[in-house]
């Protein structure tokens, strides 16, 4: 029975654009097990009402996929329904939109395109005004895809009682760049080094901006409202000094097209540093505030996690001055010896995640051993972003890549 799994997971699992196959094996396969369920499984429980939210700003390349995964879900069409917020879009996104059942669209044109921050904040006010009608908010980005059991895996961890949930992230694009590639390693760190480990302890996974639904009933008395370039990690803070973790969920499996110019990564990280700066700058106090009245482990690494971003900075220039004073005092096989070790540690990092998460690793072998130049180049544009942040959001621009389920 298990073969067979796997030889269907790896029929379903083709890359149109690339021509490569990509055949996930370990835990790929188990999740693929554990998927092959039906909504008649369900049929006599009461299912999650979904309010699925999609941001898009000129996205008719590819929110076509999405819309059509979602209209592809083993799960009763009654259960859930889409909203388009379409911010300042000047190209086809609402007309594609449009042509889907179950599909709302709401297009924002007033005020400045500021990023999806501000789109959710617009956005989520009117969701919040549909509480009768649904249980949970769901949120995807115009450019991801998913499998026809997402919201199925999802429905299962709210009746188990979640209250928040993240998906697992795999790229759409692994092998187009060494720039990809990075990301591709960089996003099985986040699911099978941190946020799986997290799920295990009791701890809170983290979010990614994408792929991940919580309950409505939270933001009854608060609703919606963030200020940071990172509104998903802003919103895993402060629901976690709430005392709601969130949950880690590696089933529901959705894809999320990656950079491939080393420009475009390193607008991005600059985002997500700079977001992460203004969190932990201003929910300092809170957090010290709900630690001191009720220390737990969950708070400590939530706050490290987003902390991350002061060590990132902090390596680098730990770096540049210890291997200064290393060259001034004419150290170099010491010096030698610690890069050596660092960089060797990093690609065995890589080599574990991408094992771990099932991606073929003589295919990401380029990435794996460059990897450490990423993390390297994290730890400088960290640094950058604590001196010179980034003041607006920096649209990146998608391609479509169909994938087959």
């Amino acid at each position: 029975m298990r073969e067979k799994n796997e030889r269907q997971f790896a029929q379903e699992r083709k890359f149109a654009h690339a021509s490569e196959n990509f055949v996930a094996t370990h835990d790929a396969a188990e999740n693929f097990a554990a998927s092959n369920v039906s909504s008649e499984k369900f049929a006599a429980e009461n299912l999650s009402r979904f309010a699925v939210v999609i941001c898009a700003h000129d996205e008719e390349n590819v929110i076509g996929n999405l819309l059509e995964n979602l209209q592809a879900q083993n799960y009763p069409a009654e259960k859930f329904h889409v909203f388009v917020l379409a911010d300042h879009c000047s190209d086809g996104t609402v007309a594609k939109a449009k042509r889907f059942g179950r599909v709302t669209v709401w297009e924002r044109t007033g005020g400045e395109r500021s990023g999806k921050g501000a789109v959710l904040n617009w956005g989520m006010d009117r969701i919040l005004k549909k509480q009768r009608e649904f249980d949970c908010v769901l949120f995807f980005d115009a450019d991801n895809q998913i499998r026809p059991d997402f919201l199925l895996h999802m429905n299962e961890a709210f009746a188990q009682g979640a209250e928040i949930v993240t998906g697992r992230r795999l790229t759409e694009n692994p092998f187009d760049s060494v720039i990809s590639q990075w990301y591709t390693l960089y996003w099985a760190v986040v699911n099978s080094l941190y946020n799986s480990p997290r799920e295990n302890l009791g701890l809170s996974a983290m979010l990614s901006g994408t792929g991940f639904a919580f309950r409505m009933e939270l933001l009854r008395d608060s609703g919606w409202k963030t200020y940071s370039l990172s509104e998903d990690i802003e919103f895993t803070f402060l629901e976690n000094l709430k005392g709601h973790r969130i949950a880690y969920l590696g089933a529901a499996t959705f894809y999320d097209e990656q950079p491939v110019r080393l420009s475009v990564m390193w607008t991005q990280l600059r985002r997500w540093c700079t977001g992460d700066f203004q969190i932990a700058f201003r929910y300092f106090g809170d957090w010290m505030k709900a630690f001191l009245k009720n220390p737990s482990w969950r708070l400590w690494d939530i706050f490290m996690g987003v902390g991350m971003t002061v060590f990132f900075g902090l390596t680098a220039v730990s770096y540049l001055a210890h291997g200064g004073l290393l060259i001034w005092q004419g150290q170099f096989p010491l010096l030698a010896a610690s890069t050596l070790l660092s960089y060797t540690a990093t690609i065995a990092v890589g080599f574990v995640a991408a094992a771990n998460s099932g991606w073929p690793v003589k295919k990401l072998l380029p990435g794996i051993l460059t990897f450490p130049v990423f993390y390297s180049l994290f730890s400088y544009i960290s640094l950058q972003s604590l001196f010179f942040p980034q003041k607006k959001w920096v649209r990146i621009e998608h391609k479509s890549s169909r994938m087959h389920f």
